[in-house]
């Protein structure tokens, strides 16, 4: 995906965009899967924008466990814009899931206005203002899964959520089975079980990260 495509610089021409990157002084970078990117401690001052791969944002506890906070493909952005609160002990860092290209922005360039008040720089900045409103909704989202009490509830609302967002009962899961219970904050073990559950009582049909949900009563 080039850079120009993404959300941040929708309706910024290719030749615009290389001239706002280079006013910027923007940074490209690659990195290998299952590389550690940065700690989220480290964004204050910048933006990472995703043109290649895959990442997660993962919170750890004072115990060393896991969980995933966000699901992030190509178009997707981390930085100081995108917030999540800690308490004491915890951590929250980006990991590759695949081979990545991400390209970083200093913070203050997005929110400082150039001098000459050009129209594509007001653009990336409402850009940018629909990316967080759109990165709470996804939040929003998040919270509401979690919010089940049990792991049934949870991996039933995930699914519907997002059969919801993709106006299909098949999906593809963006999470392995160890990245999803993460996701739910539930025990891998204890949803494997559930799952087959699931699959014995005719409610989803599951193969590998496909999903079918069979009850069509989702919509």
């Amino acid at each position: 995906m080039y850079i120009h495509n993404t959300e941040l610089f929708k309706g910024v021409s290719c030749e615009e965009c290389n001239k706002m990157l280079h006013c910027f002084k923007s940074e490209f970078r690659e990195y290998s899967a299952g590389a550690h990117i940065c700690d989220y401690s480290e964004t204050e001052k910048y933006i990472g924008i995703i043109t290649k791969g895959s990442v997660k944002i993962i919170r750890t506890d004072e115990n060393g466990n896991n969980s995933i906070l966000e699901h992030l493909g190509e178009n997707g952005i981390f930085g100081k814009y995108i917030a999540y609160a800690t308490g004491a002990g915890d951590g929250i860092y980006v990991e590759c899931e695949t081979p990545c290209e991400v390209v970083y922005i200093g913070s203050e360039h997005i929110t400082k206005r150039c001098s000459n008040a050009c129209e594509c720089h007001s653009r990336v900045v409402e850009n940018m203002f629909d990316i967080v409103t759109k990165k709470s909704v996804e939040l929003s989202r998040h919270l509401y899964v979690l919010s089940s009490r049990t792991i049934r509830d949870k991996l039933l609302s995930y699914f519907r959520l997002m059969c919801e967002q993709n106006k299909n009962t098949v999906i593809e899961l963006p999470f392995s089975t160890t990245a999803l219970a993460e996701y739910l904050c539930v025990d891998r073990s204890a949803m494997t079980r559930e799952l087959k559950r699931l699959k014995d009582q005719g409610i989803i049909l599951m193969d590998k990260r496909k999903v079918k949900l069979l009850n069509g009563d989702i919509f």
